[in-house]
C-alpha cells in the first residue's frame, strides 16, 4: 500500500506509513465491526451528513420527505390530504379546547324549586286529608268481641282491595307535591288540574265508603263493629272530596238547568 503523502510503499495491512508516519486507510472486510463507516477514516457513519456533523441526519433509502413530519402542523401520510392541524384526512383529530365533548342535550327535567304558594287552599286540604285516609287503612278498622275475647283487624286485613285506596291516595299526594316542587310540571297531564282532583277524590271516597258499609257479620255470641280507623278513614275521605266534589256537582247541575 502506497502512502498518500510520500508515496512510500508499505506492507499490506499497515496502519501508518513507515517513512513519514502518516495514517493509512485500512480496508475492513464486509460485516466486520465498524463496517458502514466512511472509508476516509473520519468515523462518520453512512447516512450521516459529513459536512454538518451529528446534528444532520441523512435520509435513509426509500425515505420520502413528504411521509415525515410536516412543519405546518403534523405528520403527512404519503401525500394524504391535510386538514387543519396537520392530521391526514379521515384520521383522529383532537377537539378544540381538549377533553371530551359534552352532550348538548342535557337533562330535560327542570330544577326543583319548592314554593308552597303554588298550592291553593283546596290543594292543601286534599293532600293532608288523603294522607290521613291512607294511614287509616292500617289502623283498627273492624273490632271483634266474643265473651272475654276481643280483637281488631286493619282495613287491609279485612278488605284487601283497600290497597287500591292506598294507590289512589299516593298518586294524589305525589301529584300535588309535584305542583309545589316545580314551576312547570316535568310531565304533561291529559286533563285539567280540577278534573284530576275530582276524579281522584271521588274514587278515594267511593273505596272508603264501600269498605265502611261492608261490615262483616258476627255469628252466635260474636259481636262485630267498626274500629276508629274506619271512622277516621271515612271522615278523611269526606274532607278531601268535599271542597272538590261539591262545586263540581253544583256546576254540573247548573249546566243541566241552563239547557
Amino acid at each position: 500500500m502506497n502512502c498518500p503523502q510520500c508515496q512510500t510503499a508499505n506492507a499490506p495491512g499497515a496502519a501508518f506509513c513507515g517513512n513519514c508516519g502518516a495514517q493509512l486507510a485500512v480496508a475492513e472486510p464486509a460485516g466486520a465491526p465498524g463496517a458502514g463507516y466512511g472509508s476516509q477514516g473520519t468515523g462518520t457513519p453512512l447516512g450521516y451528513g459529513a459536512a454538518s456533523g451529528p446534528a444532520s441526519y441523512g435520509a435513509p433509502t426509500g425515505y420520502n420527505p413528504s411521509d415525515g413530519y410536516n412543519a405546518a402542523g403534523g405528520y403527512n401520510n404519503q401525500g394524504a390530504p391535510q386538514q387543519p392541524g396537520g392530521y391526514p384526512q379521515g384520521q383522529y383529530q383532537p377537539q378544540a379546547g381538549g377533553g371530551h365533548r359534552q352532550s348538548s342535550t342535557g337533562s330535560s327535567v327542570p330544577p326543583v324549586n319548592f314554593d308552597p304558594n303554588r298550592a291553593t287552599t283546596v290543594d292543601k286540604v286534599v293532600a293532608i286529608a288523603s294522607f290521613v285516609a291512607l294511614i287509616s287503612i292500617w289502623l283498627p278498622w273492624v273490632t271483634v268481641s266474643a265473651g272475654v275475647y276481643s280483637g281488631s283487624a286493619s282495613g287491609t286485613a279485612e278488605h284487601g282491595w283497600l290497597w287500591l285506596e292506598f294507590l289512589v291516595a299516593l298518586v294524589l299526594i305525589a301529584y300535588l307535591v309535584a305542583r309545589v316542587a316545580w314551576d312547570k310540571l316535568p310531565f304533561s297531564m291529559p286533563v285539567a288540574h280540577e278534573r284530576v282532583l275530582v276524579v281522584g277524590t271521588a274514587l278515594q271516597l267511593l273505596l272508603v265508603l264501600i269498605a265502611f258499609i261492608d261490615l262483616p257479620s258476627g255469628g252466635y255470641g260474636v259481636s262485630v263493629g267498626w274500629g276508629f280507623g274506619a271512622f277516621l278513614g271515612l271522615l278523611a275521605a269526606l274532607v278531601a272530596g268535599g271542597p272538590v266534589l261539591v262545586p263540581a256537582v253544583r256546576s254540573y247541575l247548573d249546566s243541566r238547568k241552563a239547557r
